[in-house]
Order: structure tokens, then C-alpha cells, then sequence
């Protein structure tokens, strides 16, 4: 049944071309892997990819997909993929970031001001120029997916400006920069694995954390928190790359079709996150959780207070000029 209503989504936005069947595309099978499950945003997306090319270059292109997390961890699909056992991976930025370091500049704290700039900006030039730096990695990236902006949640405590975060105790993922995204704002990060979250805001190791709304929704945190704020603070995005040495070796016409397909994928997985979002976040006020929203100038407070974060992160040339680059397009500059 969830493969049918997949199928059903994805044939709505295929568009069989005549011209496709002329073009001379490769016999072969396209390895696929991503970390969420069927029916998420993210397999949508993968589906939707899987649907056009074996669609367009009349079944002989075929789209194997390995959804959560079935080819190893992140980090291993990631090494797959530079390796080429995996032809595609689909990863968050932060797996990525050891491997290419221009790339955290997207999860900077307050960098973003909308989904809608993000795009605009990483869709373009700028977002180009960050690529780049994954080509000598063995990647080639085609395009940012979505997540979705993380939010705060928290137990008994209302956030409003940096200063309501003195000393409270907030889950992090183990990154330098969460870790000092948090001390900077005066709270005490503590770095916790993911799969022990819910116990810890449960058992009050930790004050709060940060996640998307569907995150924050599929593993019920509102349960153990009575506070949500919608932040906005940072974009959780995905990053589809491909295995450079195969993406170079493909005949012309299979190559662009793989560049349009990801596309028009990258697309379908947006949508689809925006829509799945928005009924999450009906789930969780719902629950009688508080729901407030930062105001503009408390939007602009920690934005003022996380440019030190920026600054201390962009720690080489070439981030230092990413990062000038997506204030000016952002009109921070």
C-alpha cells in the first residue's frame, strides 16, 4: 500500500517525453541510499528521482533505492559513495562536513532568515561555489533537500532573547559548533546521542533541545517538554550527491537526465516537507504544548549575538569569502 501511494505521488508530476526514448541512454542500475523511512519526505523525493529516469530513458536506467539507513550508517553511505559503491546518497549537511568543511557554513545559527531565501541563495551562484569544494572529495552535489528548520523546545522555561538561555541545559548533537552556538547564547550544551533523547528530557538530564517539527513530532517529544518556540534558528538540509567518477562517465544524455530528474525530485521532497510539517505541527498543538513564535526583535537579538559563532567557524579563506557571499545575497553585509 505505502509503495502504491508513493507510486501515485510520484506519477503525478512524471512527464513521459517521446523525445526521451530517441536519446541514447546507458543499460544500467543506479544504487540510491538515504536515512528515512518509506512514505518520508526524503523516499518521496528518492521515488519521484527513481520514477523519472527509469520513466524518460524508457526502462533502461533503473533506480534501486536503500531507505533508512539499510547501506550503514551516514557516515559509511557517505564513504560509499566517494568510493562508489553507492552511486547516490542523500546526507545532512553536518555528515557531510567532515569531509568537505565549507559546507557547515548552511548550518550556521541565524544564517537563514526563510526557506524561501535559503533556496534562492543555494539554488543559485552561491550555492554553486559551495559544490565545488565537494568535487575534490569525490562527490558531485546536485542540490539542497530539506529538513526543515530546527526549533527550540524546553521544560518550564520561555525563550525569548539569548539571555533566557543562561544556564540552562540543552541537548546537542556532538558538534563543535552546536556545542559553541549554546555557550555563546549562556547556556550549558550537553551532547547526547540521539537515540537516548527522549529519556533524557524525560528523566530532566536536559532542559530542552533543538530538532525540526518532524522530528520533534515523530518521536513525541512534546510529551516530556511544555514548551515550543518557533525559532528558526538553524536549516536541517540534505545534500544529494552522486559519485563523481560515475557522474562523469555517463554519456551526455543520461547525465542531463539525472540533472533534471534531481531536480524536479528536489522539488517533490520540498513540497512534500512543507506539507508534512505543517500537519506535525497541528500534532503537537494539539497536545496542549505552549506554541509561541520569536518576534522580529528577538529574531534579530540572537541573530546579532550568533555572528561571533560565524566568525569563529569560518575558519579559512575560502569560508570566510562563502560566507561574505550569502550575507550579501541576504543583504547582512
Amino acid at each position: 500500500m505505502r509503495r502504491l501511494i508513493t507510486a501515485l505521488f510520484v506519477c503525478s508530476i512524471v512527464i513521459a517525453s517521446t523525445a526521451a526514448f530517441a536519446a541514447d541512454y546507458p543499460k544500467m542500475t543506479i544504487r540510491l541510499s538515504h536515512n528515512q523511512p518509506t512514505g518520508s519526505p526524503e523516499d518521496i523525493g528518492a521515488e519521484t528521482f527513481k520514477a523519472i529516469v527509469e520513466d524518460r530513458s524508457g526502462g533502461k536506467m533503473e533506480v534501486q533505492i536503500f531507505p533508512s539507513m539499510q547501506m550503514g550508517s551516514m557516515r559509511e553511505q557517505t564513504e560509499s559513495a566517494q568510493m562508489g559503491t553507492l552511486d547516490i546518497t542523500i546526507q545532512p549537511v553536518s555528515v557531510l562536513t567532515p569531509f568537505v568543511e565549507e559546507l557547515q557554513i548552511i548550518d550556521f545559527p541565524f544564517l537563514w532568515p526563510s526557506t524561501d531565501e535559503l533556496y534562492r541563495v543555494m539554488d543559485g551562484p552561491v550555492g554553486q561555489r559551495f559544490y565545488e569544494f565537494t568535487e575534490p572529495k569525490g562527490l558531485v552535489s546536485l542540490g539542497l533537500w530539506a529538513s526543515g528548520f530546527k526549533q527550540f523546545t524546553t521544560k518550564g522555561i520561555d525563550i525569548h532573547v539569548p539571555e533566557d538561555f543562561k544556564g540552562v541545559k540543552m541537548r546537542v548533537m556532538p558538534s563543535p559548533l552546536l556545542i559553541a552556538q549554546y555557550k555563546t547564547w549562556g547556556a550549558n550544551p550537553i551532547p547526547i546521542e540521539y537515540a537516548e533523547l527522549y529519556n533524557a528530557l524525560q528523566q530532566g538530564i536536559v532542559d530542552g533541545q533543538e530538532n525540526p517539527i518532524q522530528t520533534i513530532a515523530m518521536n513525541k517529544l512534546y510529551e516530556v517538554q511544555d514548551r515550543l518556540i518557533l525559532s528558526n534558528h538553524g536549516f536541517l538540509a540534505y545534500i544529494f550527491v552522486v559519485n563523481k567518477g560515475w557522474f562523469d562517465g555517463l554519456p551526455d544524455d543520461a547525465r542531463e537526465l539525472v540533472l533534471q530528474a534531481e531536480k524536479e525530485a528536489r522539488l517533490a521532497e520540498r513540497g512534500a516537507q512543507a506539507k508534512k510539517e505543517a500537519e506535525y505541527l497541528d500534532e503537537i498543538k494539539s497536545s496542549g504544548i505552549s506554541v509561541t513564535e520569536l518576534t522580529d526583535e528577538e529574531y534579530e537579538a540572537f541573530s546579532k549575538k550568533s555572528r561571533s559563532v560565524h566568525d569563529q567557524f569560518a575558519s579559512t579563506d575560502a569560508m570566510k569569502e562563502l560566507l561574505s557571499a550569502c550575507y550579501d545575497e541576504l543583504g547582512k553585509n
